[in-house]
């Protein structure tokens, strides 16, 4: 999202809409990787699919009345939390 804001000139809903859209065809193709390898399944992964379902729904409505700045610093938090997840373990 800084690269879009910064290099490409987004505004700030832009760049966020714009860096979400791109998540969508990654994690697909990444689905799709791992059921052709070692198969998914799908009884396990149904209650994250629902989170995710229900939390873009919500996000949706709540992305169109919250503030530009308020969007960029969730997604810094967000940013931040999954790196700090990810070399925790």
């Amino acid at each position: 999202m800084p690269l879009l804001r910064g290099w490409l000139k987004l505004e700030d809903r832009r760049a966020f809409a714009t860096s979400v859209a791109v998540m969508l065809p990654m994690c697909a193709v990444s689905a799709v990787c791992y059921w052709l390898r070692a198969g998914i399944d799908l009884a396990a992964a149904a209650p994250y699919l629902a989170g995710g379902l229900a939390g873009g729904a919500v996000s949706g409505l709540l992305f169109k009345k919250l503030p530009p700045k308020v969007l960029v610093k969730f997604f810094a938090a967000l940013l931040i939390f999954g790196g700090v997840r990810s070399v925790m373990g």
